[in-house]
């Protein structure tokens, strides 16, 4: 049995890392009664494929460790690096649960020491310990929490309060929703919404099949446009003047999706049902409070903007709410979809305004969102990229149409959205086309795949509608998805071209080990983080027919239809996510970047913890491309 003072060092060790900074005390001292230390030169296996099952969890303690693999595609080289590991990481993890050998082979880089954990100990301490089960089951799920938390902790002082967006709507209702019925006159409206002190009430049908079912909702802001201007008498039924159809939420939805939804409606109450029946109503003060404008003052002041000057100051409040979430540890995935929410509805307000300057009817022309945009991925320093779909008996009128769009590209610069730099862009000739010509356009990117076509596919088969008659763009994602399936080598080019952006070549030649010895190492998030991810899902999404647009919704499906398996779906999805948070706390410190690149990361500014995290980030955008090279093998 080990000294008192060697058990104290384990435990000490132990606890500077996760999980085990967050275990009891008991099961660390469980861990540390039970290990034993291991000593391996440099270039001594510590477990490989040929070992069979491993009979024991390896906790490094000092040194360098190596993982080789032999890659799908050149199976006859010799073993190439695929991850390293340093002090205070565990393996294998995977191989431990399943019972099964390992795929890597571990190999020393240097003097290492690790502490071995026997397997029954292993087995035992996950039925011991929950954090410990919980880690080995989601090990980037889980660093992602510790890192969320340390970011909040860090801006504990000079944060507003935050609801966390995962949780139900159900642990937000208090008191029991103020109601009215239909025929009841605005008098008795008006008296039971001072009486009761409420800014909302919810108008229910009294009786028959729909009786407590939500009619309508009237609110303390529809006074002054719907009965006092108006000059409506008192008398008037609420029926008359209440918003209807109204939108609902179930109790099990969560926070970020009604705040998502006050987002895309510009709502500030929305009704919550319990099994089919009124069970509260939450309003936006209930969601959030910002030292700023709210994000319905923001939504507010774009739906009251009469030209494209009075739009300059909600963009920038998009920019800086953005700011306050990412310093409250909000997730990224949720922050780039509310940017972009909050910025579509900028960009159709901007459109409305021009189409009216212009003359220019929106009923058979379609504006697209694209790239960044269109997948609802953007960050604060995304430029554009949209298309116009013109219905095909409205050629004549194209010129006249790219006028209109011209002048949306100029309006939406001048409210900080950078014009795009390769000029995709509905004013653009190119980009402001019929139906017909944009089918065509896509059937001849899918059929040459030459660089420029699958430079175009990466950009215009993330596209969704913004404004306009959306059924043209529906009807364009009918025509291209099923042919983009159907062509293998466009696929093939497709994959090739998505494995020329991944994790950094000198990642795995040494980068890793000056991630954690603090020297100067700038990482593209963008085109060595994000991109593998983007390209990947889009590669699979055309492949299996999926019409989702977003990287993280391409995944989903991918899991849902069995095309992919979950748990790596989830790893996918997680460490996009980081790397998608990455880029915005990146943008909000210095929106320039190193060298004038938005998405450049000096590592020495990240934490411990979250330089772990990026290396585990990077392991899986390695794993999705292997798994692109075996699918689509030269």
């Amino acid at each position: 049995m080990a000294s008192n003072t060697l058990l104290a060092g384990v435990v000490q060790f132990l606890r500077e890392h996760p999980p085990f900074s967050l275990m009891s005390d008991d099961e660390v001292d469980y861990v540390a009664r039970n290990v034993e230390l291991a000593y391996y030169a440099r270039g001594e296996v510590l477990i490989g494929p040929d070992h069979g099952a491993p009979q024991a969890c390896f906790i490094i303690k000092q040194g360098l460790v190596e993982g080789l693999r032999r890659r799908a595609d050149r199976p006859e080289t010799e073993l190439e690096p695929m991850v390293q590991r340093v002090p205070g990481e565990m393996l294998p993890i995977s191989a431990l649960m399943a019972e099964r050998p390992v795929m890597s082979t571990y190999r020393a880089a240097g003097d290492v020491f690790c502490w071995l954990l026997p397997k029954a100990h292993f087995d035992e301490l996950q039925r011991r310990s929950a954090v410990f089960l919980d880690f080995c089951k989601r090990r980037m799920a889980s660093l992602l929490d510790l890192s969320h938390q340390a970011l909040q902790a860090s801006y504990a002082a000079g944060t507003t309060h935050w609801r966390s967006i995962n949780a139900p709507l159900e642990t937000m209702l208090g008191r029991a929703p103020v109601t009215c019925v239909p025929g009841e006159t605005m008098r008795e409206v008006f008296e039971r919404m001072e009486r009761e002190r409420v800014g909302a009430i919810i108008v229910v049908h009294p009786s028959g099949s729909q009786q407590g079912q939500v009619a309508g909702i009237f609110t303390r802001k529809d006074v002054l446009g719907r009965v006092v201007l108006p000059g409506l008498p008192l008398e008037t039924p609420v029926s008359s003047v209440m918003s209807a159809p109204v939108v609902t939420l179930d109790a099990g939805d969560t926070v970020g999706e009604a705040m998502l939804t006050m987002a895309d409606r510009t709502i500030r109450h929305i009704p919550v049902m319990r099994e089919g029946q009124l069970a509260g109503l939450i309003a936006e003060r209930d969601l959030f409070v910002l030292q700023r404008r709210s994000m319905n003052q923001i939504g507010d002041a774009i739906g009251r903007a009469v030209n494209a000057d009075e739009l300059k100051l909600p963009a920038a409040d998009i920019r800086h709410w953005s700011r306050s979430l990412v310093a409250q540890g909000v997730s990224a995935g949720f922050i780039t979809r509310l940017i972009s929410r909050l910025n579509d509805q900028l960009t159709v307000r901007l459109i409305e305004l021009k189409a009216a300057e212009h003359g220019v009817a929106l009923d058979r022309v379609c504006w697209l969102a694209l790239g960044s945009e269109g997948r609802e991925e953007q960050t604060i320093a995304s430029d554009q990229d949209n298309g116009l779909v013109v219905a095909d008996e409205f050629e004549p009128q194209v010129e006249t149409l790219r006028r209109f769009a011209q002048s949306v590209n100029e309006a939406l610069d001048a409210c900080g959205y950078p014009l795009c730099k390769g000029g995709i862009m509905a004013g653009n000739p190119k980009w402001c086309l019929t139906l017909s010509q944009w089918k065509a356009l896509f059937e001849g990117w899918i059929e040459r795949g030459d660089p420029q076509s699958l430079l175009n596919a990466n950009i215009f088969f993330d596209f969704r509608p913004l404004a306009g008659d959306a059924s043209l763009a529906h009807v364009l994602r009918d025509h291209v998805t099923p042919r983009a399936a159907a062509v293998p080598r466009f696929l093939k080019q497709m994959s090739d071209n998505a494995l020329r952006n991944g994790p950094p070549h000198s990642w795995t030649a040494g980068v890793l080990e000056t991630l954690f010895s603090r020297e100067a190492t700038v990482v593209d998030l963008k085109m060595n983080g994000t991109a593998p991810f983007v390209d990947a899902a889009r590669l699979l999404a055309l492949a299996n027919g999926i019409r989702a647009t977003g990287t993280v919704q391409r995944f989903e499906a991918l899991a849902s239809q069995g095309a992919a398996p979950p748990d790596e779906v989830r790893g996918w999805i997680d460490s996009f996510q980081f790397f998608q948070s990455l880029r915005l706390r990146a943008q909000h410190g210095d929106p320039a970047g190193d060298g004038g690149n938005p998405n450049a990361l000096d590592t020495r500014t990240l934490s411990g913890l979250d330089r772990r995290i990026l290396k585990e980030a990077f392991r899986e955008a390695s794993r999705l491309q292997q798994r692109l090279a075996l699918d689509y093998p030269g």
